[in-house]
């Protein structure tokens, strides 16, 4: 087993992708964020965050006025995922992930599944594990190509095991805590599971009735980053359908500024049960080369 160790910038999910690139390793880790997001606990929040009243018009209008707060019933769906992120304890789902370059009309489907665990302590770091079993790309035949994301609370490990690499990234140091499920703060910058004013300071969030084409018992909503942090967040729109019981996301659909549209969706959902320690660890197979990229000095890692 070969073993590296390199140090430098910022890591790869962190910087923009080239223009006409499949973004598979951030919308990888962006679908982690989809289901991670709506259970994680929602830390402070920042109360100098804008404020806008927003109605829809139509199943697909929407419009905006600034105002001393959001709509009512916006504020309402905003604080049921919130309080979504105190109920459960561990998620486990199954995933089908697919993303569409508009420019250039290819596109890529993987199937895998994805558990989570939230930390009890200082001492007990929220952990996660997403897996991708199966991919497809364009009009292709599906086949094996299993590619692994584990997070510990210090190291992100992933592994392609096409290729027989294992990367791990160091997000924090030793004894750290850290929030990498915060928008604006940490490399997973999805909207879920966060207090009702960060979403409303980073996105103008309307929602619409339902139609036909929503997924039974969902609730919709609809998020555009607003212009102050286009440069922050890679996202530039994003929808969610939400089921209307447990709070927690069914279908995700988010555009970003590469003109990428990633679509997941989340199947067979079970919460509360209990989850082996050993799936938040990727073992080091013999023949595997592991790279280790942690912190330098200014507290970035290696891409």
């Amino acid at each position: 087993m070969k073993n590296t160790e390199e140090k430098g910038v910022r890591p790869l999910f962190l910087a923009k992708h080239k223009r006409g690139q499949t973004p598979f390793f951030a919308a990888g880790l962006a679908a982690i964020g989809l289901i991670l997001l709506a259970v994680a606990p929602a830390p402070a929040a920042d109360a100098n965050a804008p404020a806008v009243i927003t109605t829809a018009t139509s199943p697909t209008t929407t419009t905006s006025a600034p105002a001393e707060a959001v709509s009512e019933e916006v504020m309402n769906i905003l604080r049921e995922l919130e309080a979504a992120g105190d109920k459960y304890r561990t998620i486990r789902a199954d995933l089908d992930y697919e993303v569409v370059n508009l420019t250039l009309g290819d596109s890529e489907k993987r199937t895998g599944w994805v558990a989570y665990s939230k930390g009890d302590d200082d001492k007990t770091p929220t952990r996660f594990r997403v897996t991708f079993e199966k991919c497809r790309l364009g009009a292709g035949a599906e086949f094996q190509d299993q590619v692994d994301y584990a997070f510990d609370g210090q190291w992100l490990t992933v592994a392609k095991h096409k290729i027989k690499n294992i990367t791990l990234y160091q997000l924090a140091a030793e004894g750290q805590k850290v929030e990498p499920l915060r928008i604006g703060k940490g490399p997973f910058p999805l909207p879920f599971g966060q207090k009702a004013a960060d979403m409303v300071k980073y996105f103008i969030p309307t929602t619409r009735a339902p139609v036909e084409s929503d997924p039974n018992g969902t609730i919709y909503l609809r998020l555009l980053t607003r212009p102050q942090y286009d440069e922050e967040l890679p996202t530039t729109r994003m929808e969610m359908w939400i089921d209307a019981k447990t709070y927690l996301p069914v279908r995700l659909k988010n555009r970003d500024k590469n003109k990428a549209v990633t679509t997941v969706t989340f199947k067979d959902i079970t919460t509360n049960k209990a989850v082996d320690e050993g799936v938040f660890r990727i073992p080091h197979p013999f023949g595997y080369e592991v790279i280790r990229r942690p912190f330098d000095r200014q507290g970035a890692v290696a891409p």
